[in-house]
C-alpha cells in the first residue's frame, strides 16, 4: 500500500499534483447499508473507474476471467464458464457499439442470466446483426444441455434443466460480481468514469490503487489485484501491436509513447494478488519501455499462489534485487543467496599452540584453505535495520541504505490531501481544433463540406424537365467538373504538389483528357442535383430546367481552340510545336 501522506508530498514537490489519480477500495469497515439508509451524498474517497469502457472483447473477457478463483476444484466448470463469458462479452460489446452505449460491470451482470443472454440473442435477430456477432450467442445457447433454441422467445416454456446448467456456470462469477457492484458500486462507474488506465500509462500519470487486506476476503483482495494486472497486461499487448508490414512507427504502437524514462509500476504486497501474468510481464516489459517493481515480505507467499516453476521463472527475470530484513533461512534466503552468487574466500582452519617462557600462546596456522562461499550471509540479513538493504545486480552485492523517514515525520497538517475531481465538458468544435494544428495536419482532416458531399444522398434528374419544388437547387455539377474537383482535392492533401506547379498542371491535364476519353457526351451533360426530400404531389405545370444549369460552364480548365487539335502546354513561356495528344474530334 502507498500511504496517502506520500501521495500529497511527492507530487507537490515536483509540481505534478494534477497528475495524481486514486482508486481507493478501502472503506474503513463502514457499512454501505447505513450509508444508503442515511442518505449520505458525500463524494467517495476515490476516483471512479470503468474497467470495460474502452476495452475490446478479448480485453474484457480476460479481465473477467482473472476474477475466477484460482487453485480450486471444479476446473471443468470454470472452463465452461469461460466459454459462456466470451459469448456474453462479445454479444454485449457488439450491442453497446451498435447502440452507442457504454459497457459496464453492471450491464454485464444484467445480461449474465440465461434470460438476459436469450434476450440479447433475440435482439440480434430482430435488428439483423451480422452472422459473426450472433454466432457466439447462438453457439452457447445450443450447447446448454436441455435448451431448445426454438423456444428462445418463450422463457415460460423452458424446462428446469437449462436454467440449472447455466446457473452452475454463472455462479463462478457470482461472488465477485456481487462484491464489486454492491460493496464497491460507488467506484465502478456505469459511464466512462474518471480514470482510463491506458491514458494513465501513456501520459505517465501517478495512479495509486489501494486494495484492502483486513476487511475483505482473500479471494476479493486477490480478484481486485488480478483485475488491475490483467488490464495493464492487455494495454501492453495492444501497444505491442500486431502489424508486420510498414515502418517501426506504424507497426509498433509503443513507439508513439516512448519517453526518456520507462513507466514505473510498483506492485506492493504482490503475494496477496499474484497471478501468472506477472511472470509473463517480467519477461516482456523490458522491450516495451516499462519498469516492473515487485515488493513482497517473503517468497513463500508467492509460492502459495502459483507453482514453484512459475515462481522460479519470475525470480530469474528480475534483473535487480533489493534484499531487506528477513527472519529465517527459507526460500527467500536461498533465492537471494543464489542471485548474489559465490566468491572465493580464504579460511584458516586451525590454530597452532606455542609454548613460551611465561606460558603458552596460540598462533595462526600456516595453512589456509580457499573456499567458495555465498556473498550474502543470512545472519547479515537478519541483523538489518530499517532503511538498510543489500542491492544485488549482475552478481554484485552492495550494502546500501535509503532515506528512512519515521511515520510521525511524514504527516503534514497544514497542507491536506485533496483528490482530483473531474467534470464533463463538451468536445471542442472541428473548426477550433483546425486552428490549433499546422497546415500539414489540417489538410489531412476532412472538412465538413467534403464529408457532406461524400455521405450525402444525392438524386440526379435524368429528364430535362422536373417537378416544381419549394427549395433552391442544392448544386449544379457534371461529370467533368466532379473529376477535376476530386483531383484537386487529392492534390491538396499531398505535400509534393505544394511547390511543384508544373506537376500540378500535368496531373490536371491528364485527368481532363482521361475524363473525355472514358465518358460520353450524355454522361458529361450538366445535371440538376438536389437533396433527397419528399416531393410534392405531381402538378400539371412543369418548368424547364434551370437556365443556370444550361449556361454553366467548366471554369476549372481552359481548353485550347486551335484548329480542333491539342497544342503543347506552355513550359517556361514557350509552346511545343508538335504534340502526341489525340484530336478533339469525336471526344466531346
Amino acid at each position: 500500500m502507498i500511504r496517502q501522506e506520500r501521495s500529497g508530498i511527492w507530487p507537490d514537490a515536483f509540481g505534478r499534483e494534477d497528475d495524481v489519480e486514486v482508486i481507493n477500495f478501502m472503506n474503513g469497515g463502514k457499512s454501505r447499508s447505513e450509508i444508503i439508509l442515511s442518505g449520505e451524498k458525500t463524494r467517495p474517497q476515490s476516483n471512479t473507474w470503468n474497467p470495460f469502457c474502452y476495452s475490446t472483447e478479448a480485453f474484457t473477457a480476460e479481465t473477467m476471467q482473472s476474477m475466477l478463483p484460482q487453485n480450486v476444484q471444479g476446473g471443468e466448470w470454470q472452463s465452461r464458464a469461460i466459454a459462456m463469458n466470451k459469448a456474453l462479452v462479445f454479444g454485449t460489446k457488439f450491442w453497446c457499439v451498435r447502440e452507442g452505449k457504454t459497457m459496464s460491470l453492471q450491464m454485464l451482470r444484467e445480461h449474465m442470466t440465461l434470460e438476459g443472454m436469450a434476450k440479447l440473442y433475440c435482439r440480434g435477430l430482430d435488428d439483423q446483426w451480422p452472422e459473426e456477432a450472433i454466432a457466439p450467442l447462438r453457439n452457447y445457447l445450443q450447447d446448454v444441455p436441455g435448451f431448445d433454441l426454438s423456444l428462445v422467445r418463450t422463457p415460460s416454456a423452458w424446462t428446469e434443466e437449462p436454467r440449472k446448467q447455466h446457473a452452475y456456470l454463472s455462479g463462478q462469477f457470482s461472488e465477485t460480481f456481487s462484491t464489486f457492484t454492491e460493496a464497491f458500486g460507488d467506484i465502478f462507474a456505469e459511464d466512462s468514469g474518471d480514470i482510463d488506465i491506458r491514458d494513465s500509462i501513456h501520459s505517465d500519470r501517478i495512479l495509486m490503487v489501494m486494495i484492502p487486506a483486513l476487511d475483505t476476503s482473500a479471494h476479493t483482495t486477490s480478484a481486485l489485484g488480478r483485475m488491475f494486472i490483467t488490464q495493464k497486461s492487455m494495454i501492453l499487448a495492444r501497444d505491442l501491436g500486431y502489424r508486420l508490414e510498414g515502418t517501426d512507427s506504424d507497426a509498433l504502437e509503443v513507439k508513439k509513447y516512448k519517453g526518456r524514462f520507462p513507466y514505473l509500476c510498483f506492485l506492493d504486497e504482490v503475494g496477496a494478488y499474484y497471478t501468472d501474468r506477472i511472470a509473463v510481464e517480467a519477461t516482456q516489459v523490458r522491450s516495451l519501455d516499462f519498469a516492473l517493481i515487485l515488493m513482497a515480505q517473503d517468497q513463500e507467499r508467492i509460492e502459495g499462489q502459483t507453482t514453484a516453476t512459475n515462481t522460479a521463472t519470475l525470480m530469474q527475470n528480475t534483473g535487480t534485487k533489493f534484499a531487506g530484513r528477513i527472519v529465517s533461512e527459507g526460500s527467500t534466503a536461498r533465492t537471494l543467496k543464489s542471485a548474489a552468487g559465490e566468491e572465493a574466500r580464504a579460511r584458516m582452519n586451525n590454530l597452532q599452540r606455542q609454548d613460551g617462557i611465561f606460558g603458552e600462546s596460540w598462533i595462526d596456522s600456516p595453512q589456509i584453505s580457499i573456499l567458495m562461499e555465498s556473498k550474502i550471509d543470512v545472519q547479515e540479513l537478519i541483523e538489518l535495520h530499517p532503511g538498510e538493504f543489500f542491492s544485488i545486480f549482475r552478481g554484485e552485492t552492495v550494502p546500501s541504505a535509503s532515506f528512512f523517514i519515521p511515520d510521525n515525520e511524514k504527516s503534514c497538517s497544514s497542507d491536506p490531501v485533496v483528490i482530483n475531481r473531474y467534470i464533463s465538458v463538451d468536445a471542442p468544435r472541428l473548426d477550433r481544433l483546425r486552428r490549433l494544428v499546422p497546415r500539414t495536419a489540417q489538410r489531412r482532416i476532412p472538412s465538413p463540406e467534403n464529408v457532406s458531399a461524400i455521405i450525402g444522398v444525392l438524386t440526379a434528374k435524368p429528364s430535362r424537365k422536373r417537378r416544381k419544388i419549394r427549395t433552391e437547387p442544392h448544386t449544379i455539377v457534371d461529370t467533368f467538373q466532379q473529376r477535376i474537383a476530386g483531383r484537386q482535392a487529392a492534390m491538396a492533401m499531398l505535400e509534393e504538389y505544394d511547390t511543384d506547379i508544373n506537376a500540378r498542371e500535368s496531373a490536371l491535364w491528364e485527368t481532363a483528357v482521361n475524363t473525355l476519353k472514358t465518358t460520353t457526351r450524355e454522361e458529361r451533360r450538366i445535371r440538376y442535383i438536389t437533396l433527397n426530400r419528399p416531393e410534392l404531389p405531381e402538378t400539371k405545370e412543369e418548368n424547364q430546367i434551370s437556365v443556370r444549369a444550361e449556361r454553366a460552364g467548366i471554369n476549372l480548365l481552359t481548353l485550347p481552340q486551335d484548329n480542333n487539335h491539342l497544342t503543347g502546354r506552355p513550359v517556361n513561356g514557350f509552346h511545343h510545336k508538335k504534340t502526341n495528344r489525340p484530336d478533339w474530334d469525336g471526344m466531346y
